[in-house]
């Protein structure tokens, strides 16, 4: 049967703003696919098993990395070791990390306009290879994603979320600020930066002793706001970029720069290792995946996932 399967997620920011985003795809997908809400779990696995069972070719996601992370994973879970159909993202949400890293812009409708162009005249989608990310903590279930992390990263995103209006422009102000305060000495900083003991290993290799402001890794080369982190994660096939912060906050602030250009993390800031498998062991270590928040007991486990192509439109 193939065609597009589109995941809606009604609670994401940019459709809660505009109800009638969700209308608009289905006139626009006409009958070239399908778009099915789901805003909560048992949505979600009803989506799955109907798009499964059409056999769908692309993967639609209209909702931001936090959406488009549940969707991965439910879908990963359920297609174990076959195949999962393309990825489209939308944009639909208030986080756009990925879809901003892969050059994708423009409302859901004018992305899903410009895939279909191509696919009603026979062109080949354009398409990136990317892997994701297995994440599991303690003995809970694993969850797919591009984008891990601990540390500042946690407490930047519990600041960005306590804003009233979460956007690409609240999350600069906040990291300016956080600058800012790191010049300072002031508590915003303070309250961002507080060190954890981890004990780390990349591939069995444990790293040396040291407290981390944070923890992250990625199969995508953008942490967020343009910041190109993660040069490294295009490296070897199979592999993602992981990265150890342990220099001095003013000595990252400082960094800022030379890292949004993708250039290389300074041993005196960061350890950095190309690996397929990442194992951190800490006390009740909090993390990230794409956006999303949890929490571990004792270890958390970050492996190369299957892979998937996203569509670039």
């Amino acid at each position: 049967m193939g065609g597009i399967g589109i995941v809606n997620n009604p609670r994401a920011r940019r459709n809660q703003r505009d109800p009638e985003i969700a209308r608009h795809l289905r006139n626009v997908l006409d009958s070239d696919g399908e778009l099915v809400d789901a805003s909560t779990p048992d949505e979600l696995e009803r989506a799955v098993e109907r798009f499964r069972a059409a056999r769908i070719d692309v993967l639609g996601v209209n909702g931001g990395d936090g959406t488009g992370h549940c969707v991965l994973s439910a879908f990963a879970r359920a297609y174990g070791r076959d195949p999962l159909p393309r990825l489209l993202l939308l944009r639909g949400g208030a986080m756009n990390t990925v879809a901003r890293a892969h050059a994708i812009r423009g409302s859901p409708e004018r992305i899903l306009r410009r895939v279909l162009a191509r696919l009603r005249v026979s062109l080949p989608l354009r398409t990136v290879e990317r892997d994701l990310l297995r994440v599991e903590a303690d003995a809970g279930p694993a969850r797919f994603g591009f984008i891990f992390g601990t540390g500042v990263v946690v407490r930047f995103l519990d600041a960005y979320y306590r804003s009233r209006r979460p956007s690409p422009a609240t999350a600069a102000a906040l990291l300016f600020r956080a600058a800012a305060s790191a010049v300072a000495n002031g508590r915003f900083a303070a309250s961002l930066v507080q060190r954890e003991r981890l004990r780390i290993a990349t591939d069995g290799d444990e790293w040396p002793d040291a407290s981390y402001l944070t923890l992250v890794a990625a199969s995508v080369p953008e942490i967020g706001l343009g910041f190109r982190v993660f040069a490294r994660c295009d490296e070897q096939p199979g592999f993602f970029h992981a990265v150890g912060v342990h220099g001095a906050p003013l000595q990252v602030v400082r960094a800022l720069p030379r890292l949004r250009r993708g250039r290389p993390w300074r041993r005196r800031i960061a350890q950095d290792e190309v690996a397929r498998e990442l194992v951190l062991e800490g006390d009740a270590p909090r993390f990230t995946v794409d956006g999303e928040l949890y929490a571990a007991a004792r270890v958390v486990r970050v492996t190369t996932g299957p892979g998937i192509e996203l569509v670039l439109p």
